[in-house]
């Protein structure tokens, strides 16, 4: 437990989640979406493992290229922090064909200690490429058309550092957060399944902290590794 602990404490200080909508929602469109997953990290004793986060959010098409969102950290909860994040994603380009695009996701992480009472917030801003590279139309038994599309995409996470200070008094030195990201998409008519891998902070060192951080550049950064699902109403 004691480890459990200290993984979850620094999970929450820098818990990057998969991206929300990376393709906006129909216009007027409602859903909900739920994530798990975050960096690798070895547990002695134990084995290789991704951090146990979870979120549970909802997403509004208020435009046809806006979608709007928010999102409550439960594994956060857990610890006594309430955790949650708002924003909206923007759809700035597709092709004609509409089978790719660039979306940019602007949001707001805030985070409250219930029991200290401490509050922080980071701006974060997310982007990513997006590609559709199958699509099979088909009928169900009732003549109803049945949509399955394939997608991949690319981008990265920024997250923003307000605070002056870190833990213990020490100056913050590190004020942006970059982290990477590729993902696939299983997208069905109500259904979207997931998967997401994010290269967190890979030029910063990891070095003597407590969680040892599974990572594919050495001794900086960490690995994430994420699933998610968003069911559409």
């Amino acid at each position: 437990m004691k480890w459990l602990f200290y993984i979850v404490a620094i999970a929450l200080t820098y818990s990057c989640v998969p991206s929300r909508f990376v393709k906006p929602l129909a216009h007027k469109e409602h859903a909900v979406s739920a994530s798990f997953g975050g960096a690798l990290t070895n547990i002695p004793g134990v084995s290789i493992i991704p951090i146990p986060n979870t979120s549970i959010g909802y997403g509004y098409g208020l435009k046809p290229k806006t979608t709007v969102y928010g999102s409550w950290y439960s594994t956060a909860a857990i610890f006594g922090v309430f955790q949650m994040d708002a924003g909206f994603t923007q759809s700035i380009w597709t092709d004609t064909l509409k089978n790719m695009g660039i979306s940019v996701s602007p949001s707001v992480n805030f985070m409250v200690d219930v029991f200290e009472k401490n509050a922080r917030v980071w701006p974060q801003l997310d982007a990513n490429y997006f590609f559709d590279y199958r699509t099979i139309k088909s009928k169900d038994k009732n003549g109803d058309e049945k949509l399955k599309t394939n997608n991949f995409y690319i981008g990265f996470t920024n997250w923003f550092e307000l605070q002056n200070l870190r833990a213990h008094g020490e100056t913050q030195k590190t004020r942006l957060l970059f982290c990477p990201q590729i993902g696939h998409t299983f997208e069905r008519n109500k259904w979207n399944f997931s998967l997401e891998v994010k290269f967190l902070t890979p030029y910063a060192s990891n070095k003597d902290i407590v969680v040892d951080y599974i990572s594919p550049f050495g001794n900086r950064g960490g690995l994430g590794t994420y699933f998610g699902f968003t069911y559409k109403l």
